[in-house]
C-alpha cells in the first residue's frame, strides 16, 4: 500500500494558477520519512508533539509568520526549508504535480474540481506502474469540500474520470481521507512541496535576493523535485 498526501495552493487575481501537490510514500518508508520531519520539529521547537504550535507551513517559514514570527534570521528559515527540500528529494518520496491554468478555463469550469480529477488520474497511473494500491489523504478544509472529493473519487472509480479521454480509477482504494494538517507531518511535507512548486512558477525571473537564495537551493545539483507524475492543463 502507498499513501498519497496532497495539498493545494489556490489561485488569485494576481496569480491565476491553481496547484495541487502530492507526496507518495510506501507504507514501508513511512516511519523513516516521518522520523526525519519529527527531528526538524524537535530542532525547531524543542517539542515534536503534533499541535498547531509545531506545525510547518512553507509560506509561514519563508515570510516569518505565525509561530515563525520570532525567527528574525532569514538564513535559519532558509536552512529549515533546505532540510525539507532534502526530504522531498529522497528516492522513497514520489512527487505528483498538478497545475491548472485557471485564466484559460471557461466560466463554468472549476479549477479545484479539475485539479482533483487529474490528481486521481496521475495517482492511479503511478500505482499501476508500481503495481500497488494507493490511498489519498488530504488536508481538511471544510466538511463540504471533503465530502465533495470523496463523492468525486467514488464516481471516478465506478464510471471513470471526465473529459474525452477519461480513465478508470482501479488502483486507489476506499475514500479520500482527510485530517487537519497540524495533525500530520506528511500533510505538512505536502504543503511545503506544493508551496515550493507555486513559488518557483510564480517568481520565475525575479531578481529579489531572498527569492534568489531559495532558487539556489531548488537548483542545487543534489536537489531533485522533479515530479514522478505531473499534469499541466490547459496549455
Amino acid at each position: 500500500m502507498q499513501l498519497i498526501f496532497f495539498d493545494e495552493a489556490k489561485d488569485d487575481k494576481d496569480y491565476p494558477v491553481y496547484h495541487i501537490g502530492g507526496v507518495c510514500i510506501d507504507e514501508a518508508d513511512l516511519a523513516d520519512v516521518e522520523a526525519r520531519i519529527t527531528l526538524l520539529a524537535e530542532k525547531s521547537f524543542g517539542n515534536a508533539v503534533l499541535d498547531r504550535g509545531t506545525e510547518f507551513h512553507a509560506a509561514e517559514i519563508f515570510h516569518r509568520k505565525a509561530h515563525f514570527k520570532s525567527w528574525e534570521d532569514f538564513g535559519a528559515r532558509l536552512d529549515l526549508l533546505k532540510e525539507f527540500v532534502e526530504i522531498l528529494s529522497l528516492k522513497q518520496v514520489g512527487l505528483i504535480d498538478i497545475q491548472i491554468n485557471s485564466a484559460k478555463l471557461h466560466a463554468c469550469q472549476s479549477a479545484s474540481d479539475i485539479a482533483f480529477m487529474f490528481l486521481c488520474e496521475r495517482s492511479n497511473q503511478l500505482m499501476q506502474a508500481r503495481r500497488k494500491m494507493g490511498m489519498l489523504i488530504g488536508d481538511r478544509d471544510t466538511d463540504s469540500s471533503a465530502a465533495k472529493c470523496a463523492i468525486s473519487l467514488s464516481s471516478y472509480r465506478v464510471n471513470g474520470t471526465e473529459f474525452q479521454y477519461g480513465q478508470r480509477i482501479t488502483n486507489l482504494v476506499d475514500s479520500v481521507h482527510f485530517t487537519h494538517s497540524h495533525l500530520s507531518r506528511f500533510l505538512q511535507l505536502a504543503d511545503v512541496y506544493t508551496w515550493l512548486k507555486q513559488f518557483r512558477h510564480r517568481n520565475k525571473g525575479s531578481e529579489n535576493l531572498r527569492h534568489q537564495a531559495l532558487f539556489d537551493i531548488l537548483n542545487a545539483q543534489d536537489t531533485d523535485l522533479g515530479p514522478t507524475k505531473y499534469k499541466e492543463w490547459p496549455r
